[in-house]
């Protein structure tokens, strides 16, 4: 900000009497570099150029451009002053109320201008280092100051509320910088609106369409209200296009906390809404700060975790149902500390697929089956397939068919030896890239296998566009029971479409003895799930393939 202020040593002069503009540059001459315009559309002109430089405008008193420079949200924070050769208290009054700083009276003496303009640069710096150029309101700095005296002087309860817009970047971008400024503005105006009438309390404009409000309470239900009226308000001012705004909101602990700390709680409050889309107020619990601090440690160890190679490579089995023997497996992965802890991946792959470590972490998994893989060759065996899982964000990833070649090269590994697990959700974006992908998989040699099958909305359109080889069912399609009639009327349809695209059908998450006759009735082809086996180490997995004993002590025909 200090180098913004610096920048500001111009005055931009506009009067149309060239005698008037070259008196007014004379009182500033060596103080300050002054800029004249004979009209509006010559000071427009300078502005668009330099607005940075200009520190106030010196403006005719009768000059339409006043407005316009009002109404902009570039030049609003600019000071303007208008001067006049008529000394009459209307023309003041009127010039006052329409948002100009001072007036000045071409009779006062030079010296009486030179301080006024002065004066009024001076407290422009102010107002600019203290409250938000497009709406008005403190800016951040201003804001958490107000915030730290009001809570230090005080001994009530207060909360902080973290208010944004749904999606805003989305409707920036289509509807245009314009009218995200207008709605920033109409959210600030809200929150205006709502707190004068609520009688108490500190907000601002933190950046973006990002808002606080800090506000005492004595019940939970008055910032529930508050927050509720300002919602209202903002989406009363759009009729064309739909809004929601989020708000996070913690309960202040104590009050001398550093207000930073305090938005970051309520921020933190506010992402958990994110999470769950339907939900736009959320309360602060510790339980949240906890999750945050695992998922920052998760973050924090991640890089090395993957250099260190503490992820594992676990292979849960998959079983051909007419033998009830292994037949392959799907490669899974776990993340073993040095003190031989294990995190399940539900803790981390979240967090990797938000912040695309995840790319990482599949190029790593699949290098490593390959060398298992790789191993078994060696010895002589004939190995049985083993899928891998294909994140969306590999999928979308211009190297990513380039690399699955290069690596079964690199190994020496026939690509009938790596199925690729690609999830339905995936299809469901940039269908034209997927199916290239598909098809230029395929001619590579691989097996592409649709995981997750019905867990979204196009299952049948992929199945129609997309040549797979193998359907994998999610687990929801398996009968909760023996006695869901309909559930099995929807899986036996599935199994007859998929065979009668000579597909063969994977089932996982089978748990029960009853799902896997009913399987083995239906047609099923393979299974999967921890009736037989749940995922286990490399080693282990070789000992099922090759013994003859189920791995976790249960004796099942064939090895099972």
């Amino acid at each position: 900000m200090g180098e913004q202020m610096k920048k500001r040593n111009q005055i931009l002069i506009v009067d149309d009497n060239r005698d008037h503009r070259k008196s007014l540059a004379a009182i500033f001459e060596g103080d300050y570099e002054c800029v004249e315009a004979a009209n509006e559309v010559q000071a427009m002109e300078i502005l668009e150029r330099q607005a940075t430089s200009v520190a106030v405008v010196i403006l005719q008193w009768n000059m339409p451009i006043l407005d316009e420079l009002r109404k902009h949200e570039v030049y609003k924070c600019i000071p303007v002053v208008v001067s006049s050769t008529r000394d009459e208290m209307e023309v003041e009054r009127r010039c006052l109320e329409r948002g100009v700083w001072d007036f000045i009276p071409k009779t006062v003496h030079p010296e009486i201008v030179r301080c006024r303009v002065q004066n009024v640069i001076q407290k422009s710096k102010i107002d600019v280092l203290q409250y938000d150029c497009l709406t008005g309101i403190y800016n951040q700095q201003a804001f958490y100051m107000a915030t730290k005296e009001m809570l230090q002087r005080s001994k009530e309860e207060f909360a902080f509320v973290h208010f944004d817009i749904d999606r805003f970047k989305m409707i920036n971008s289509f509807y245009g910088a314009k009218e995200g400024d207008r709605l920033i503005c109409k959210l600030a105006e809200a929150i205006v609106q709502v707190m004068k009438s609520y009688g108490q309390g500190t907000y601002g404009r933190i950046n973006g369409d990002i808002f606080g409000i800090c506000m005492p309470y004595r019940r939970k239900e008055d910032i529930v209200q508050v927050v509720k009226r300002v919602e209202e308000k903002v989406k009363s001012c759009v009729t064309h296009y739909c809004i929601e705004t989020t708000s996070g909101i913690y309960l202040i602990e104590e009050n001398h906390m550093d207000v930073s700390v305090i938005f970051d709680n309520a921020a933190i409050a506010a992402g958990r809404c994110k999470d769950h889309h339907i939900i736009h107020e959320s309360f602060y619990t510790k339980e949240m700060g906890e999750q945050l601090v695992r998922e920052q440690k998760i973050i924090n160890d991640m890089d090395e975790a993957l250099e260190k190679e503490e992820f594992v490579i676990y292979f849960q089995p998959k079983y051909e149902l007419k033998g009830l023997k292994p037949c392959g497996a799907e490669a899974l992965v776990r993340w073993k500390k040095a003190d031989g802890r294990l995190i399940p991946p539900g803790e981390f792959i979240p967090i990797f697929e938000q912040n695309g470590f995840i790319t990482k972490l599949d190029y790593y998994v699949w290098e490593h089956v390959c060398m298992f893989l790789q191993g078994e060759i060696a010895k002589g065996r004939d190995p049985e397939p083993i899928s891998v899982n294909v994140s969306r964000v590999n999928l979308y990833t211009p190297k990513f068919m380039k690399h699955m070649v290069n690596l079964v090269k690199k190994y020496g590994i026939p690509p009938k030896y790596l199925n690729l697990e690609l999830t339905e959700s995936a299809f469901c974006e940039r269908q034209t890239e997927i199916l290239e992908a598909v098809n230029h998989l395929h001619k590579a040699g691989f097996t592409i296998m649709m995981d997750d099958f019905g867990t979204g909305y196009s299952s049948l359109n992929v199945l129609k566009d997309v040549n797979l080889d193998i359907l994998k069912i999610d687990m929801k399609f398996l009968p909760a029971g023996e006695s869901d009639v309909r559930s099995k009327k929807i899986l036996e349809a599935v199994i007859q479409m998929a065979h009668s695209l000579d597909m063969p059908v994977v089932a996982e998450g089978v748990e029960e003895s009853y799902q896997v006759e009913l399987l083995k009735e239906l047609g099923c082809t393979y299974i999967q799930g921890y009736y037989f086996a749940k995922p286990m180490t490399e080693a282990m997995y070789q000992e099922l393939i090759y013994g003859t004993s189920g791995v976790d002590g249960i004796e099942r025909p064939q090895g099972t």
